[in-house]
C-alpha cells in the first residue's frame, strides 16, 4: 500500500505535476534569456573595433584621421557598454528574481506531487541501542553517557497514530536533558512491518497483545536498574500503558500522558461525539471498505491492515484551518528566501505525509474500546481474562497529566480528566497542566517544552530513586 496521504489524489497530483511542467519551462525560458543577455553584453566589448585598437600601434604624438576616427567610435562604444551593463544588470538581477521564484514555485508543489522521504528518528542510535524488537514495536535505548542521578529509566511510548513514532523525540530528548538521563523510547511498527505468524501462531496486534508487549517493555527497564521506571505516553498510547500499569502496578514508578485521549466523556470532542453517533459497527465497515493486505515480500504478508492515508486525512480535515495558514506561510517563506522557517514546515509535512499503516485488530480495539465505550473510565476494559478500571489504580504511584488548550483532536479535559476520578491520591502526587497548544504543538512547540515540560519534569525527578552503588 502507497505510503504518502497524496496518493489518495491521483486526479489532483497529475494536475499539480503537470503545472510542474509548465513552470519548469518558463524556467528554463529565464535562463536563456538571461545567458542570451550576458552574450550580447560580451560580444559588444569584444567587437572588430576593440580588437583593432587594442592591436593598433602607439600613435598618440601625430594621430592619423583614420586613427582618430578609430578611437572616437571606440570611445562611444566604451560609453554604451556601460549603459548596456547597468541595463543588463537589472535585467539579469530582474530574471534573476523570476528563476528563484520559478524554484520556489516548484519546492511547494513537491511538498504535494512526490513521495516524501522514509521517516526515522533523528538521534543517531545502533542495534545495540535497540534493547528490545518485539513484533509490532521497538524498545530503544537514548541515555545519556552517565553518570546518573537517578536510577529509574523514563520510557516514552510514541503513538501509533498514522505517522511515525518520531513525534515523540522533541518530547523525550528534552526530558532527557532535563535530568531523567536514563530515556528510552518505544517505536512503534507500520503494519507492513509486524508479521503475521510468529513461531507459527497467528499474532495478533489487539489491545490484549499490546498489553504484553508493554509488560515486557516495563519488565526489562525495571530489570536493568532494579528501579521501575518513570512511565510516559504520548498522544494514543496513555490507556494502553495506563491499563499496563493498573494490571502490574509494581512496573511503575510514575505514570503520566500527553495529549492523550484518556477519559473520553472528560469534554465534547469531534472524534468522540462521531465515534459515538456512528456506533461500534462503524469501524468494522470502515475496515470492510478501506482495509487492505500486506502484500508478497513484506514482513508483514497477508496482515489486514487500516489505511494510514485515511487516519491522516481525517487528522487533516480536523485541523483544515491551521493547514491552510501553514501551507501559506510555507509558500511566502519560500518566496521570502526565509529557509530556515520554510525548512522546519517542510520537514514537518514531509513527516506528515509519510503514513503508517495500522493492524487491523488494533484500530477497531482503538475504536471501540477508548472512543466509543470509554473501556478503561468505566471499569470494562478486558485484557483476556482481567479487567482493569481506573478506580485500581495504584495510589502509590504518582500521576501527571498534560492537556493542550486548542487540542481539537484530544480536548484537554479528555487528556486531563482521568485525575479527578482517582480516590486516595495526595496532592503532592497529581499534576495537571493545561498547556497552550493544540495538538501537534503539544509535541513540537518549544514554548511548550520550556513552560510546561519542564514542571513534568521537575514533577517526576521529584519522585525518583536516588542512585545508588551498584547501578551502572
Amino acid at each position: 500500500m502507497n505510503a504518502n496521504v497524496m496518493s489518495l489524489f491521483p486526479w489532483f497530483q497529475n494536475g499539480l505535476k503537470t503545472l510542474k511542467t509548465v513552470i519548469e519551462i518558463q524556467q528554463k525560458g529565464t535562463s536563456l534569456a538571461k545567458k542570451s543577455l550576458e552574450d550580447l553584453t560580451l560580444g559588444f566589448r569584444k567587437g572588430p573595433y576593440a580588437a583593432q585598437a587594442s592591436a593598433a600601434p602607439d600613435r598618440s604624438n601625430s594621430p592619423a584621421p583614420s586613427d582618430l576616427f578609430s578611437r572616437l567610435i571606440e570611445a562611444n562604444r566604451e560609453a554604451a557598454a556601460r549603459i548596456l551593463d547597468v541595463n543588463a544588470d537589472q535585467i539579469s538581477g530582474l530574471m534573476q528574481q523570476f528563476n528563484a521564484e520559478y524554484s520556489a514555485d516548484l519546492e511547494f508543489l513537491d511538498l504535494f506531487t512526490e513521495d516524501p522521504p522514509i521517516q526515522d528518528w533523528k538521534f543517531e542510535y545502533t542495534d545495540s541501542d535497540i534493547l528490545l524488537d518485539l513484533p509490532g514495536m521497538r524498545l530503544i535505548d537514548i541515555s545519556t553517557d552517565g553518570p546518573h542521578r537517578i536510577g529509574n529509566y523514563a520510557v516514552v511510548f510514541a503513538p501509533r497514530a498514522g505517522h511515525h513514532s518520531n513525534i515523540a523525540e522533541r518530547t523525550a530528548v528534552f526530558l532527557r536533558d532535563q535530568g531523567l538521563t536514563r530515556m528510552a523510547v518505544v517505536e512503534q511498527k507500520c503494519a507492513n512491518d509486524i508479521p503475521l505468524v510468529i513461531d507459527g501462531k497467528p499474532h495478533s496486534e489487539d489491545f490484549e497483545n499490546q498489553v504484553a508487549q508493554y509488560r515486557t517493555i516495563l519488565e526489562h527497564l525495571k530489570a536493568r536498574t532494579g528501579y521501575p521506571p518513570h512511565l510516559i505516553a504520548v498522544c494514543q498510547p496513555g490507556p494502553l500503558l495506563l491499563t499496563t500499569l493498573i494490571l502490574y502496578p509494581e512496573l511503575g514508578k510514575t505514570f503520566g500522558s500527553a495529549g492523550s485521549p484518556m477519559h473520553t466523556e472528560g469534554e465534547r470532542g469531534m472524534l468522540t461525539d462521531f465515534s459515538r453517533l456512528m456506533g461500534e459497527s462503524y469501524i468494522d465497515y470502515l475496515i470492510d471498505i478501506f482495509s487492505g493486505t500486506i502484500g508478497p515480500g513484506e514482513i508483514g504478508e497477508g496482515r489486514k491492515v487500516y489505511d494510514g492515508r485515511l487516519q491522516v486525512l481525517g487528522f487533516y480535515y480536523l485541523g483544515m484551518d491551521q493547514h491552510m495558514k501553514n501551507f501559506r506561510k510555507y509558500y511566502t517563506d519560500l518566496k521570502v528566501g526565509n529557509r530556515k522557517a520554510a525548512d522546519r514546515q517542510k520537514e514537518f509535512y514531509q513527516w506528515y505525509n509519510r503514513t503508517h499503516h495500522f493492524p487491523a485488530e488494533f484500530i477497531r480495539d482503538t475504536y471501540k474500546k477508548i472512543f466509543v465505550n470509554n473501556d478503561l473510565i468505566h471499569g470494562t476494559m478486558r485484557i483476556g481474562e482481567q479487567t482493569a478500571s481506573i478506580k485500581n489504580y495504584p495510589v502509590h504511584v504518582p500521576i501527571w497529566a498534560l492537556g493542550g488548550s486548542q487540542d481539537d483532536i484530544v480536548p484537554p479535559q479528555q487528556a486531563v480528566g482521568h485525575l479527578d476520578l482517582i480516590d486516595g491520591l495526595s496532592d503532592d502526587k497529581k499534576l495537571s497542566v493545561i498547556a497552550d497548544a493544540g495538538h501537534m504543538g503539544i509535541f513540537r512547540s518549544s514554548k511548550v517544552l520550556v513552560n510546561d515540560y519542564s514542571e513534568v519534569a521537575k514533577f517526576i525527578l521529584g519522585h525518583s530513586d536516588a542512585m545508588t552503588e551498584g547501578v551502572k
